[in-house]
This record gives structure tokens, sequence and C-alpha cells, in this order.
């Protein structure tokens, strides 16, 4: 059955991509030796979803089928091989296509969609299409794309996105979907597109380089950023991206005590769409949160190799003394930090929020957005309300980014596997939520449910 799946979308054509030049057997040989390797040698446990020499088997009978073709580019090249390493489970190891995507004249779809077991459905309107659509599209399944039914995209998005669940994978494909739709949907610069109420619509697409011709609204995506409801006694905090830590710590101190200063008593933390990034910004936060010193993570196994020592070597940002560590550690073996050593002291009290705290989860909450939320919960700093995070609270981390020789694609390797504070070697699962809800349901609730004014 996967095999199946994964060859009737391999054949679809790719209109919107120039093809690239060709690789011969034994550039497509070379790569194929080199992503082995590369896993072998960086990856903690790459091997926990797959055997192997399942594997190993499964890159050697792709190797043969793609070299079958009488010509093969980097794109059949990443059709051929992503599905593959999706099959190892780890959310962080994957071949990278976006790179070469950005660089070509792609089509952009026209709305962002959220991606779960239950469908496509449409999340907002991209501001290149605002004066073609009404909000009325908002929240609408999408049944059928260029007569692709919604079952066969959804097969397709699980098998190309690399996650450690099909859930999470599902949920996780929604950032690439604008890439799959480049990959294996298009049909010439008409999107035919179907909704769940009968709704058909023949929509012209705009190319990138016809972005800056296209007059939009002035619309800024932030990190992060805060409103405030005095009638009412709540604030929400929208915290979309663990990013940028210089700018967030000034921020944090301006928020906490403008919620003072207004005497707010409930402020509700969004991490619904919130992929992860730098797990610094988690410390900063929960310092404001928790009363006693705390840590985001119980251990990390870390995997020593000559591949990542060299990456790091080139890195910006790393400690030195963290560095030093790393090159210190024999190459191929595997290492255990403990963190219970690293304890981080809170902030004083009158610094401190003391009123009520509610975290809003989904499956988009994914890495250091998913171990806060496991220490939020830990440190029973408040509620958590909305669904269980896509990330789960044992996962790989600390991406290695391999570019290879021929093809030049980067394949990701995630090097570490962190254990969230609390967490057995059993937890193989996200942050349960203590009130479960669907997700975009999960703030009405809050503000009308749970808060006392």
């Amino acid at each position: 059955m996967f095999r199946k799946i994964l060859y009737s979308f391999v054949i679809l054509p790719c209109i919107a991509l120039a093809q690239t030049a060709e690789m011969t057997p034994k550039q497509v040989r070379e790569d194929v030796g080199f992503m082995i390797k590369s896993i072998d040698e960086v990856s903690v446990d790459p091997y926990s979803g797959i055997s192997r020499k399942k594997f190993i088997f499964e890159m050697q009978k792709t190797e043969k089928d793609i070299l079958k073709q009488k010509k093969r580019s980097i794109v059949d090249f990443y059709k051929a091989f992503q599905p593959v390493m999706v099959m190892l489970e780890d959310g962080h190891t994957e071949l990278n296509i976006s790179d070469y995507i950005s660089k070509t004249d792609y089509f952009i779809f026209p709305f962002s969609v959220r991606v779960s077991e239950d469908g496509v459905f449409v999340k907002s309107i991209k501001s290149s299409y605002h004066e073609a659509f009404t909000e009325d599209l908002k929240g609408l399944e999408i049944t059928d794309i260029n007569s692709i039914n919604s079952t066969k995209i959804l097969e397709l998005l699980q098998h190309y996105t690399s996650g450690e669940s099909k859930k999470s994978r599902l949920e996780l494909s929604e950032y690439f979907f604008n890439n799959y739709y480049n990959l294996f949907f298009t049909k010439g610069n008409i999107l035919e597109i179907t909704f769940d109420q009968g709704q058909k619509l023949e929509i012209p697409l705009i190319r990138k380089s016809e972005k800056k011709s296209i007059t939009s609204r002035n619309i800024v995506t932030k990190s992060y950023y805060y409103e405030v409801t005095k009638e009412k006694n709540y604030a929400v905090f929208t915290f979309r991206q663990f990013a940028d830590i210089e700018k967030f710590r000034p921020f944090l101190a301006q928020m906490f005590l403008e919620l003072k200063a207004e005497g707010i008593q409930n402020l509700i933390i969004d991490i619904r769409d919130n992929g992860g990034g730098n797990s610094e910004l988690g410390d900063d936060l929960l310092k404001y949160l928790v009363s006693k010193p705390f840590s985001q993570y119980e251990k990390t196994l870390v995997k020593y190799s000559d591949i990542r020592k060299e990456y790091l070597r080139k890195s910006s940002g790393i400690d030195s003394t963290e560095l030093k560590n790393y090159l210190q550690g024999i190459s191929g073996t595997v290492g255990v930090i403990d963190h219970s050593k690293n304890i981080i002291e809170p902030k004083d009290k009158n610094e401190r929020f003391t009123g009520n705290v509610y975290l809003l989860t989904s499956g988009q909450t994914f890495s250091s957005a998913a171990d806060f939320a496991n220490a939020f919960k830990f440190y029973k700093a408040g509620k958590i309300i909305g669904s269980e995070t896509g990330g789960f609270i044992i996962s790989p981390g600390e991406v290695v980014n391999r570019q290879l020789p021929n093809s030049k694609l980067f394949l990701n390797i995630s090097s570490t596997i962190d254990f969230n504070i609390g967490a057995t070697e059993h937890d193989r699962h996200g942050v349960m939520p203590d009130i479960q809800i669907e997700a975009g349901k999960a703030l009405d609730y809050t503000v009308e449910r749970l808060i006392k004014q």
C-alpha cells in the first residue's frame, strides 16, 4: 500500500517548477550513500521507528526504482527518497526541498491551511489574494484540488512530512503545503478547488515574481505580542515562535509590568500555532510563572560524531563551553547530559505573575513550544486548554544540516534526544491538556467559561 501511494504521486507532473539538470546514476548512488552514512553517524537512535535493515532495504529499493527512469532531476530525487526519511518517524530528520523551491518562480497557493485527520481546511487568505476573496471562505473544508480528492491529498501529506506520528505529520504538513502544491498538485496557472459546501472556484494563481505587483494590505506577522482587555480582566499573549531572545526579554519585562500596573489577574498564553525554536525563551517565560527553581528537561542524549563537531565549529552563536565539552566527546558514542544540575531560578516574587494562567495548545504546538507546555504542566503553572501537542515529551532535537554532494539538497538530521522534565522511557506522546477541547475553540472557551471577572 505504501509504495502504491508513493508512486501514484511521484508520476504527477510538476508544472510550476522548472526541471533541473539530470542526475547521473553515479550521482544518485553517491547521494544515497551520503545520506545513510550521515544518519548512522549523527543520529542518536535513528532506527526506533524502523529497523536499520528495513531502512537500508527501502533506500536500496528506491534507488533501483529511480535509476530505471530515463531521466531524473533533483525534484525526482526528493520525491523518491523523502518518504523513506519519513519512515524513520523523526520529526527533525528529513530531506529539505524548501530552499530549492524558494529559488524557483513557484505558484502561491491562495490559502494558509489547517490539516488534520479530518481533512484540509482554509485557515486564512494569503495577503496576495485579499482583494479576490471575502473572509467567508475561512474555516471551509477543501474536498478537491485540481481533481485530486482530499483523501489522496492527506495520504500524500503524511508520506512526505517527517513527524513522530501520523497525526503530527499531517498537522506539520500545513507549514509545507505551498511546496507540496507546486510539487504535486499543479495544473497550469489555474487552480480548480472545491469546498465541502459544494462551492467550486477557478482561481488564477500568482507566481512569486508577480507578488510585488499585487496591491495588498500591510500585514506584519509577529512572533509574539499581547493584548489587554481591562474591562474583562484578562490579557492574551499570542506566542507564535520561540525566536529573537534579545528582544523577547525586554518584551516580557514590559508585558508583566503592564499587567501588574493594570491589575490584570488572568493571562492567556496562546501557543497553538507555535512550531518551536530556541528553548531559552521558554525558560525566560517560566521565570515569571513558577515559584521554585526549575528545568524544562530531565536529560539529553547526545551523539558524538565528527560530522557534528565540524558543523558546530562553523556555527555561530554556540556557547564556547558547550562546544568545548562536545569536541571532547568520543565520536561514535552517546553521552548523557544531566539537566538536574542546570536549575534555573524564578524571578523575585514582586516580579512574578501571581494571577491565573491559561495555556492554549494544539497539534500545531511543536518542539520547544511543546517542551515549554510540558514544563508548564509539570510545575503546575496553570491550566492547559486545547488538544494534545504535536511535539512529544521525548523527542529528537539539535538538527545538523548536511548538503548532499550532487543534488545539493539539504539533509536535516537530529543529533540529540531530549527527555522533558518528568518524562519516562514510555512517554512517547505529546503534552495532554487539562481541559481537552477542539483547539480552534480553546480561546473562546477560556474567556467565556474559565475567567471570572
